[in-house]
């Protein structure tokens, strides 16, 4: 708990008093070398000794000071003994020195000063009253009271008249000081009480900004009038990866991978219209590609003086992403609208046609070009069959039943069909890896099947060569999802195919349809689930599907969690 006011009061007033107690052992110090000084000087009968019995008494004094600080710490009775003391010390020194015609009676003006300080008004008029009450002593019954031994010159009989005006010169000027010195230490009291509590408020208020500025989510960087960057909030540390050591004296052209010339432009459009803002994309130290939402505006003073330039962004990666997926099911929507119109109406004809080439086939026994033919009708008339059959698929799902399934058995058994497929060659290999024996969820099975069947041949596609397949199955870091990771080691993706991935038709391998990633990505959906792709030309492709693990914590499709690509 801190100290109150009167505990701090005390301490202060005992800082006061040590200082006090330091300046009168070096004053009295250099009184006692000045009268050696002056002894040498002087002819050894007019020594001035008396002087070294006073000084003796003012180290006395001192010492006694010290021994009553026990008990008489930081009070300010102690430090009314103090200044009386130093007045009969002065005192001392005024009645050697001739009391009336003395030059030394200004050393009076010292405890009354000191009492203006450190004791204000009444404790300045209390001393100054103590100081002419010595005086007038002195004045009056001088002769009387100091040994004729002490006194450095001849008294003289001073006459009634000079007696009076002295006195009232004294109080007056003793009066005069303690008013014009209290006066002058209240006010600096109260300059000093007004500038710590104007000292405290800025202090509260810096901190308020500090504060404001390091809580704020959003990125913040200032930048001189030439671009070199000399402030970065913490937020702007989260969203960049760089600390401000970092980025301190750092062209701001450089650190956003801007181009040169970027703040000249940026003048004269913030010249014009006051506000900048644009969009790009930028390297974290990890090597993670993020999308930014920078706007520019430039830094002033009070005075409206420019400083630099004020560069304020966000992450909008997942705001990008969100934006993708908006115009993926836009895409998605309208293919399905002709989807289930077209369908119907091709898959009549396509039955005819096929039919009628197999009754032909058979009851003519054709050979040669016509039976070669007739073999072509029929491999593309099935091929056409199934991409109406995914047109379908695609654009109604059918039923979603969700019941509780073993995901893990449900991949082993995609796994047994899969090593009989036509895809699978000797080459390929497949690895799973398990973070238990059962990993269960609310899934649609038959629409998992597909997920599942899609992934792994996609990925098998990816290696004609041969290769490994790993999939891999467990719960998410939040333990109410479940992550299904399909990483094959194929030739991977660039960055148009990243994007355009999920697209209808956007197949890379010629015997597909183009509409496999497409129905995953629907599927994944129906469950309330995101996917992530990420894949680097050259490094292979890593498929994540992230599912609920009951079906209540599924959201509307409207606020599903958004498709995530990365790409190398």
């Amino acid at each position: 708990m801190p100290p109150g006011p009167g505990r701090m009061n005390r301490i202060e007033t005992e800082r006061q008093l040590r200082w006090l107690m330091i300046l009168r052992v070096v004053t009295v110090t250099t009184l006692l070398i000045c009268t050696f000084s002056i002894e040498l000087l002087l002819r050894p009968g007019e020594a001035i000794r008396p002087l070294f019995f006073l000084a003796a008494a003012a180290y006395g004094m001192v010492l006694l000071y010290a021994g009553l600080d026990r008990w008489l710490k930081g009070t300010r009775t102690f430090l009314y003994v103090q200044l009386i003391g130093d007045a009969l010390v002065v005192s001392g020194f005024v009645g050697m020195t001739g009391s009336l015609d003395s030059p030394m009676s200004f050393l009076y003006l010292l405890p009354i000063v000191v009492a203006s300080m450190l004791l204000y008004r009444r404790g300045a008029l209390i001393l100054a009253g103590v100081c002419w009450t010595l005086y007038a002593a002195l004045v009056m019954f001088g002769p009387a009271v100091v040994p004729a031994a002490w006194l450095m010159q001849e008294p003289v009989e001073p006459a009634p008249f000079r007696i009076g005006y002295f006195l009232i010169v004294h109080l007056v000027a003793f009066a005069a000081v303690a008013l014009l010195g209290s006066y002058l230490s209240e006010r600096l009291r109260v300059t000093g009480v007004e500038l710590a509590e104007r000292s405290g408020a800025v202090a509260r208020l810096q901190a308020l900004n500090e504060n404001i500025i390091g809580s704020i989510n959003s990125g913040l960087i200032t930048t001189d009038p030439t671009g070199r960057v000399n402030f970065m909030n913490r937020g702007g540390a989260e969203i960049t990866g760089f600390t401000q050591e970092d980025v301190l004296d750092k062209g701001v052209e450089a650190f956003f991978g801007l181009e040169n010339g970027f703040l000249d432009q940026a003048y004269e459009i913030l010249h014009e219209d006051r506000r900048f803002r644009f969009e790009r994309y930028f390297t974290t130290p990890d090597d993670r590609k993020i999308f930014l939402g920078i706007a520019v505006s430039n830094l002033y003073d009070r005075t409206g003086r420019p400083l630099g330039y004020v560069f304020i962004f966000q992450d909008l990666t997942e705001i990008a992403a969100l934006e993708q997926e908006v115009r993926l099911k836009e895409r998605m929507a309208a293919l399905g609208e002709m989807a289930a119109g077209m369908a119907h109406e091709l898959r009549n004809p396509l039955a005819a046609i096929s039919g009628s080439v197999q009754y032909l086939k058979g009851s003519l026994g054709p050979s040669g070009e016509t039976l070669e033919l007739m073999d072509i009708i029929l491999k593309e008339s099935n091929r056409l069959d199934q991409a109406i059959r995914d047109f379908l698929t695609f654009a109604r799902p059918g039923r979603f039943a969700p019941e509780r399934v073993d995901l893990v058995h449900l991949i082993d058994e995609n796994l047994k069909l899969l090593r009989k497929s036509r895809e699978f060659s000797a080459g390929h290999r497949v690895e799973t890896r398990y973070t238990s024996v059962s990993v269960w969820a609310d899934v649609d099975p038959n629409r998992m099947k597909q997920v599942f069947w899609n992934l792994a041949t996609n990925a098998l596609k990816a290696m004609p060569g041969g290769g490994t397949l790993a999939i891999q199955v467990g719960p998410s870091g939040d333990g109410r999802r479940v992550e299904i990771c399909f990483e094959d080691e194929g030739g991977g993706m660039d960055a148009s195919q990243l994007e355009g991935y999920f697209h209808p038709f956007s197949s890379s391998f010629q015997e597909g349809t183009g509409l496999g990633a497409a129905i995953v990505y629907r599927l994944v959906e129906e469950h309330g689930g995101r996917i992530h792709l990420e894949s680097e030309r050259g490094s292979g492709t890593r498929i994540r599907i992230v599912l609920p693990i009951t079906q209540a914590d599924t959201v509307e499709p409207t606020h599903r969690d958004p498709v995530s690509v990365a790409g190398g």
